[in-house]
C-alpha cells in the first residue's frame, strides 16, 4: 500500500474524528454488500437457467413415456 495513501487516511480520520471512521466502515460495508448482491444475482440467474433446462427435459421425457405407452397399447390391441 502506498505510504501517502495511509497518511491521507490518517489525516482524514484526524480531521473527522470518530464520524470519519464510521463513514469509512459504512462505505466498506456497502461495497461488500454490493459485491455479494451481484454474486447472488448471478447465482439466481444460473439456478433459473438450470430449472428451465430441467423442466424442458422432464417435459420431453413425459412425452416419450406417453408415446411409449400408446405404442404398447397399440401392440396389445393387434
Amino acid at each position: 500500500m502506498d505510504p501517502n495513501a495511509i497518511s491521507t487516511i490518517a489525516e482524514l480520520l484526524t480531521a473527522t474524528g470518530p464520524y470519519g471512521l464510521v463513514a469509512i466502515l459504512a462505505w466498506a460495508f456497502w461495497r461488500i454488500n454490493e459485491k455479494k448482491d451481484r454474486q447472488l444475482r448471478a447465482l439466481y440467474d444460473k439456478v433459473v437457467e438450470l430449472s428451465e433446462a430441467q423442466t424442458a427435459a422432464i417435459t420431453k421425457m413425459e412425452a416419450a413415456l406417453v408415446a411409449l405407452k400408446e405404442a404398447i397399447a397399440d401392440l396389445r390391441t393387434r
